[in-house]
């Protein structure tokens, strides 16, 4: 699976961009909200859902990780795939998504092409509780550490256990390769 990609934007397409990393090109699909973020030419760091079925292979990018988040929040609900999910971070800010959801907004979400009263109801009704949750468990660590050890083989859970015991000050205050030094202390080997 392919976590994250960085590298330079060598084309702009109308839901897409190619990133290009040494001399492969990957297509990334992305939000409006991204897509009007990036300008050709410049380096990016992309965190990246990787989908697979058996008739599509395709790669979805995200400057933030609450982007990713989100998206993978919303594909996990039956009959929401990615061009969905997308489709509705795309007019809208991540914050102002979730807002709706939390609010229970289903004026504010059928205002999205393709998400009827229904779609936005079960949206609401399955991912309500689980955004205050994860939320909540949400630790502010700078994201190159988080992703740095996913990319190590480190679990999820491993990860935010260990980050939960450094120190905020630690974490405002020291570098990357600093609190890398002190999850490698606290984490088990691999």
């Amino acid at each position: 699976m392919i976590a994250c990609v960085k590298g330079k934007v060598f084309e702009k397409e109308a839901n897409a961009v190619i990133v290009m990393c040494g001399s492969i090109g990957y297509r990334l699909f992305v939000s409006f909200q991204t897509l009007s973020k990036l300008e050709k030419d410049k380096e990016y760091l992309f965190y990246t859902h990787h989908f697979v079925k058996e008739d599509r292979n395709e790669l979805y990018g995200f400057l933030e990780k609450k982007e990713l988040f989100l998206f993978q929040k919303l594909i996990s609900i039956g009959g929401i795939g990615p061009k969905t999910a997308l489709a509705i971070l795309s007019p809208f800010s991540v914050d102002k998504v979730e807002n709706a959801i939390l609010e229970g907004n289903t004026n504010f979400l059928v205002k999205i092409p393709g998400i009827g009263k229904k779609t936005a109801q079960r949206i609401i009704l399955e991912l309500k509780g689980q955004l205050v949750k994860d939320e909540s468990e949400r630790v502010d660590i700078p994201d190159e550490v988080y992703q740095i050890l996913l990319n190590l083989g480190y679990k999820r859970k491993e990860i935010d256990r260990v980050l939960k015991d450094i120190s905020q000050s630690d974490l405002d205050t020291k570098s990357v390769e600093d609190i890398l030094k002190l999850c490698f202390e606290r984490l088990s080997p691999i």
